[in-house]
């Protein structure tokens, strides 16, 4: 059984989900659509990815808010000291300013003012604020679907390995039950000491049989290991009963005939090509705002200020205003200029500067997205080609074990050749299913990146669900 040590390796690697056969009527019923569907509509990351959408949001109406006049409201109260004009007077007291006064010559002021900006124009600071807030949510929202096509992605293994690691097990409890029954057969020649019969063709056998159950263990654990991946990522209770749609894993998806189809595809709909590109515009606006900032704001400005102080004579003067008892509005039309050195120069060339490393980025995302689509396409090519292949050659692997088999029973052959022909099967058995699992994970990643993958789209990974099995397994 050499060619057993070197099956997929991978079973080990893939998560999956734990499973039985029968199917309970609380189950909740799965299938790569609803898996997927379940996940993008709850998962915690793309809560948080839109949690940090509101906050771009937010910050567009801090922007939007500045258009608005800015209120200025200060109010308090306080002692004052009395004051008695002399008669005849309006700027003459007849108390000292802070000699000889009693207790009783305090009294209680009561001030306020009120002042009032209302922007006019500011050379552009506002508006390229918000329009850099509106290219920085747009940016952000792609985020969310780069977010949610990593969650699609990580789903679509987890559930396709859990079928992987369930074929996987049947497999080896198929295989195991043979060589049970062999063994028997073995043993049973042996002690009649039959010709061609040796010690060394049981302990062949039990080697075997140990290699078996090895596999089964592994493939037992990627199914409880799978099963904890996609309780976590559809936020499903740890009892949680899951059915499957699929009796086993199978090809699935759709390719579009001509490859530049999907180039094209993903030239329009990749979120990191829309979330550089907002990006690079959300900087670039920004800079042109700081750059403003060597130009003044022009403001209307209203104000009033009031203070009252019981037992204090009213100054009626147009020259001296009494800070503890006045009365004095105004309005006034100018403008507020802050210059200190090159700082908005510099901060336009820094915005700039990150803007020209998301044009970068852009210019390799652009160039690289066709070699990752045709990457995940020779993948799924590939692994379509090794199913179609596995599927003959097990066939006549399967007839090699059971005329192989036979001729044991009845004598005619060696344990040897009985061993090759099931290391042929189990090998292109394990092969097939190898390539299954690697034709739909390829067929999701084909499908992330083509931009379709989190949206629902029935090309790629997400065929129409006429086209998919409609028998039913169960895990729990």
């Amino acid at each position: 059984m050499t060619a057993a040590r070197g099956r997929p390796r991978s079973i080990i690697i893939v998560l999956v989900a734990a499973g039985a056969l029968s199917v309970p009527a609380h189950a909740r019923t799965l299938d790569r659509r609803a898996a997927i569907r379940m996940a993008l509509g709850q998962n915690p990351q793309i809560a948080a990815a839109r949690a940090e959408e509101a906050a771009l949001v937010a910050q567009g109406k801090q922007v939007d808010a500045t258009r608005m006049p800015n209120v200025t409201l200060d109010a308090g109260v306080g002692p004052a000291l009395v004051a008695s004009l002399v008669p005849g007077t309006a700027v003459q007291s007849v108390q000292e300013q802070y000699g000889n006064y009693r207790w009783s010559d305090l009294s209680t002021v009561w001030i306020g003012e009120l002042r009032i900006v209302q922007p006019l124009y500011t050379f552009g600071k506002i508006a390229l604020r918000a329009e850099s807030a509106t290219h920085g949510l747009h940016a952000r929202e792609a985020q969310t679907r780069m977010q949610k096509a990593d969650v699609a992605f990580v789903v679509a293994q987890i559930y396709e390995g859990y079928l992987y690691a369930r074929d996987a097990e049947r497999f080896f409890l198929e295989i195991d039950h043979w060589f049970d029954s062999t063994l028997q057969t073995t043993q049973e020649k042996l002690a009649r000491n039959m010709a061609g019969v040796r010690e060394r063709d049981v302990l062949r056998l039990q080697s075997a049989q140990g290699l078996m159950a090895m596999g089964l263990h592994q493939a037992r654990a990627g199914l409880a290991q799978a099963r904890a991946g996609l309780i976590a990522y559809l936020g499903l209770p740890a009892d949680e009963t899951l059915a499957f749609v699929e009796d086993e894993l199978m090809p699935v998806g759709q390719i579009p005939d001509e490859f530049s189809t999907m180039v094209r595809q993903a030239d329009e709909k990749r979120p990191e090509l829309l979330a550089l590109r907002e990006g690079q515009q959300a900087l670039l606006a920004l800079g042109r705002a700081e750059a403003a900032g060597w130009w003044p704001n022009f403001f209307l400005m209203g104000f009033l200020s009031v203070a009252y102080t019981p037992g204090r004579d009213w100054v009626q003067s147009r020259f001296i205003v009494d800070p503890l008892n006045h009365f004095a509005p105004g309005a006034l039309l100018g403008l507020h200029w802050e210059l200190q050195g090159n700082l908005a120069g510099a901060r336009a060339a820094e915005q700039r500067a990150h803007a020209d490393v998301l044009d970068h980025m852009g210019q390799w995302a652009t160039a690289g997205i066709p070699a990752e689509v045709r990457k995940a396409y020779e993948d799924v090519m590939r692994a379509r080609k090794d199913v179609d292949a596995g599927l003959v050659a097990v066939k006549k692997a399967r007839q090699w074990m059971v005329q192989a088999s036979a001729d044991y029973g009845v004598g005619l052959l060696d344990v040897r050749e009985v061993s090759d022909a099931v290391d042929a099967y189990f090998t292109l058995r394990m092969a097939i299913l190898k390539a299954r699992y690697d034709h739909n994970v390829a067929m999701a990643s084909l499908s992330k990146a083509t931009g379709t993958l989190d949206s629902g789209g029935d090309l790629f990974y997400l065929a129409p669900p006429a086209a998919q099995s409609t028998n039913r397994g169960t895990t729990k």
